[in-house]
């Protein structure tokens, strides 16, 4: 004879099945904001740091007494915020014996960065599992920003991944544009700070134009060369025949217009692109966590994103006096 079905039995089934089937749910990925939002002194203490190391690779620093100070200080708040903490040789040997060395004035400078570079290296797997851990949460847009900080950041833009970052984005004819535009800017920036106005009329045969929108008018290819080639001659002349306080009034609006002109082409490019050319480059992780960690706040703002009246001030001229007083009609 058979035993009587349960009729609770599929029930207690269901109920021991239904947390199987939820834990093989794949966790949802947390956003770049999210994470910061949770582990904020972390983060903060973590970007302290990188931002320290970024300043040492590139030598972005006014004194190094003060600098190897804020960045023993800086390893130690971030290693506090971490599980390391509990560990007592890690937390009072290892960082007294770090700052007795850096701070000892019998000990030449020389030593002291070849020690600083040594901690730097005992920590890259500590920050390259806070760059893995981090990576999963950035956008396109986070990728975005970091690829405009990079190439406008003094600590980033001249380091080999930002080489690298350029020759993947000239891959890209907009990206190549608007790169090309950037270094321009900056090229006019350094001979305007170093009252050199001779290259204005060369400077401005340099800048990148769109030739679709030429052709939109139907015009051939010769017509949009000679067109091009009439402009850069008249302006070459016009340059040439003005005061040098008008030619240093004209470059400095030149500075701006490209400034301005650089950052809006940038906003509308291609953002997926953004993410393949970055992660193509390979950056190691202090520059990627540098990036991201400011990736969130705007890093492109930070790196060097200004608009033209800002930049107009930084170079000490009057963004409002650069048309109307020349007759451009600004």
């Amino acid at each position: 004879m058979k035993a009587a079905k349960n009729p609770n039995e599929n029930d207690k089934k269901e109920q021991v099945q239904q947390p199987t089937d939820q834990a093989q749910k794949p966790n949802t990925k947390q956003k770049l904001e999210d994470l910061i939002l949770e582990n904020g002194d972390r983060y903060n203490a973590l970007n302290a740091l990188v931002t320290n190391i970024k300043k040492f690779e590139s030598n972005k620093y006014d004194n190094f007494q003060e600098f190897s100070k804020n960045f023993t200080v800086s390893l130690g708040t971030y290693l506090q915020q971490t599980p390391l903490k509990e560990d007592s040789k890690i937390m009072n040997g290892y960082l007294a014996g770090l700052n007795s060395l850096l701070t000892n004035s019998s000990v030449d400078t020389d030593k002291k960065k070849q020690y600083i570079q040594r901690a730097i290296n005992q920590a890259m797997p500590l920050l390259s599992a806070e760059y893995n851990k981090i990576k999963s949460g950035l956008s396109t847009d986070h990728y975005h920003n970091m690829v405009q900080g990079s190439l406008n950041d003094p600590m980033i833009m001249f380091s080999p991944f930002a080489n690298n970052l350029k020759q993947e984005l000239s891959k890209n004819d907009a990206y190549g544009r608007n790169i090309q535009m950037s270094q321009l800017t900056k090229d006019i920036e350094n001979d305007y700070k170093n009252n050199n106005f001779s290259k204005l009329g060369g400077y401005f045969e340099k800048i990148p134009y769109n030739r679709e929108a030429f052709k939109k008018l139907n015009l051939k290819d010769d017509e949009i060369d000679k067109m091009m080639k009439d402009t850069d001659g008249i302006f070459k002349d016009l340059a040439s025949s003005l005061k040098e306080e008008d030619q240093k009034r004209l470059m400095g609006s030149m500075i701006s217009i490209l400034s301005d002109e650089s950052s809006k082409q940038f906003s509308s490019l291609d953002k997926s692109y953004s993410v393949n050319a970055f992660n193509n480059a390979n950056p190691d992780a202090t520059t990627g966590l540098y990036l991201a960690l400011n990736a969130a706040k705007g890093p492109a703002e930070k790196g060097g994103k200004i608009d033209s009246e800002s930049m107009a001030k930084l170079l000490g001229i009057n963004p409002y006096d650069t048309g109307p007083g020349m007759g451009l009609g600004y």
